[in-house]
């Protein structure tokens, strides 16, 4: 950075407070919830409210054990502050975003220096997936930042072999129970592996031991988790345990779950694009590793991302968040190590990302055709529709910029990729992230909308499990197997067109068509095979 950069408070606070604002803030509130996650966590919470039950969730009436209950009393929260919207439902992952970067920025502050943890903080809230995870009505954003303050904090401990380790490892224990109220085991198991084979490779096995059973820490810990532990139990006995435990995390990993992954190689082509635009000075990273990691902290960090990359990628469900929880560390060293990582040569591939963004109306259009499901046809088919000149004006401009900040001699090249990916997050939420909610979810929404004005009728959902349009509609949509005549049906084109022909005889009046997505009534039917 040049010396008034490092110099000038103003400037420093001013690019520290616009990287969390543009990255996690701006624009929360401009586009629909997207499915599945977000209108799953969404609808929880709603219902949540509706029902005052704050001991365990439900999702369209059922009982729901994905995940534990921190982050919906969080969302909770916000939506009783600020009412149920957009803007309160992705407040908290905005928050938790900024803390888990703050928490980088600080952490970088005590062990290198002022400009190095700025450009932590620039480097990770530029970053795509963490944009993604900030600005989403989900759990990842609180995840993350529990997982970062443990991993962190048990670096610390190493650093202090004195009486106030005992301190350290009281907050390393209440980051893991609040993680664990946020999403469970993978908040301990990421950390006990990371500390266990880095104090095994430092010779300090004994002291390691002697942190895992730490009394107070697991009294601490329990303290905090027995509460909500027995509240739920009370409201949902055994079913959420089993339901939790094994369903969504025992079997989550030995099985591909909902036609996610279950590839070794997934994340070999998920992290580099989980990275942009800093996917490069990953590569260029791994090149010398073994000379980086004659450093401690160097060697801990990259621990700390192969063992969440590992876990991963021998999962059997996978999806590119997961493997944001072994980021953070990566980040911090391309900020430290930011002169000898980043290299022109790595600055093609944002230019690409811009390229494949200028070409992505042509992209879903030729997917349209290529697909064989009803649905996916018309979503596509609408890429016309909601694309638009400012898309194309904002690629194409975009494009530009990057090309012209790869191609100038006047910019240190690490300026360089926190200015192009700085460019990247505002496209991404401003643009690209309006073409695919406008594909995608503004039909449910629509959909939602006229269902709610139905009042009186009974409105199901017919092999969709779309709980952003329970979100729109303010009320539970069951799933029904078997929809009856007087049913408002919430469905798309395939599932629909399986409906007519289980019922040839049923008059079903469309209500919605756009998008792929429907919504019908039944108005009068004969049974099946009957004259």
């Amino acid at each position: 950075m040049t010396p008034t950069l490092r110099q000038s408070n103003l400037l420093h606070y001013g690019l520290l407070f616009a990287a969390l604002f543009f990255a996690f803030f701006w624009n929360i509130w401009g586009f629909p919830l997207f499915d599945l996650d977000e209108g799953a966590f969404s609808e929880a919470t709603r219902e949540m409210l509706a029902n005052s039950n704050f001991a365990a969730t439900y999702l369209d009436g059922e009982p729901r054990y994905d995940k534990p209950i921190l982050s919906y009393w969080f969302q909770a929260l916000s939506v009783s502050l600020f009412d149920l919207s957009e803007f309160s439902l992705r407040l908290p992952s905005a928050i938790a975003a900024s803390c888990w970067l703050l928490v980088c920025y600080r952490f970088a502050l005590q062990q290198w220096n002022r400009t190095t943890a700025l450009y932590a903080v620039l480097i990770m809230a530029n970053t795509l997936w963490i944009g993604i995870i900030g600005k989403g009505a989900i759990a990842d954003a609180w995840l993350n930042l529990f997982l970062t303050l443990t991993v962190l904090d048990i670096w610390r401990y190493w650093q202090q072999p004195d009486e106030r380790s005992r301190f350290l490892l009281l907050r390393v224990y209440l980051w893991m129970a609040l993680g664990l109220l946020t999403k469970g085991p993978v908040a301990v198991l990421i950390p006990l592996l990371v500390s266990g084979i880095f104090f095994v490779f430092q010779g300090q096995w004994r002291r390691w031991l002697t942190a895992i059973f730490y009394l107070p820490g697991w009294v601490l810990l329990l303290l905090i988790l027995t509460p909500w532990l027995w509240l739920v139990y009370q409201d949902q006995g055994v079913g959420f345990f089993k339901g939790f435990l094994l369903d969504h995390n025992v079997n989550r990993f030995s099985d591909t779950r909902e036609g996610h992954g279950g590839k070794l190689w997934y994340y070999l082509i998920a992290l580099p694009l989980v990275l942009l635009p800093f996917s490069s000075a990953l590569f260029t990273l791994l090149r010398s590793l073994r000379e980086y990691c004659k450093d401690s902290l160097t060697l801990y960090l990259m621990i700390w991302l192969g063992v969440v990359f590992v876990l991963v990628s021998v999962s059997g469900t996978q999806l590119p968040h997961y493997v944001v929880y072994g980021i953070s560390g990566l980040l911090l060293l391309f900020a430290r190590y930011r002169e000898l990582l980043f290299r022109s040569w790595g600055l093609v591939f944002p230019v690409v990302f811009f390229i494949l963004m200028l070409a992505l109306p042509w992209i879903l259009e030729s997917a349209a055709g290529s697909s064989r499901k009803i649905y996916e046809q018309e979503m596509l088919g609408r890429v016309w529709d909601v694309v638009g000149t400012p898309y194309l004006i904002a690629s194409i401009v975009a494009l530009i910029l990057v090309l012209g900040i790869a191609i100038t001699p006047k910019l240190e090249k690490p300026v360089k990729y926190v200015t192009i990916g700085f460019i990247q997050t505002l496209f991404v939420f401003n643009f690209f992230i309006q073409v695919m909610a406008g594909l995608q979810q503004l039909p449910v929404q629509e959909a939602a909308y006229i269902a709610k004005a139905r009042e009186g009728q009974y409105v199901v959902a017919f092999g969709l499990h779309m709980p952003t349009f329970s979100v729109y509609r303010d009320a539970i949509t069951p799933n029904e197997k078997n929809p009856k005549p007087g049913d408002v049906i919430f469905t798309d084109a395939d599932n629909l067109l399986k409906l007519q022909q289980r019922h040839p005889d049923a008059v079903l009046t469309e209500l919605f068509n756009k998008g792929g997505i429907r919504l019908v009534e039944w108005q009068d039917a004969k049974p099946a095979g009957t004259d």
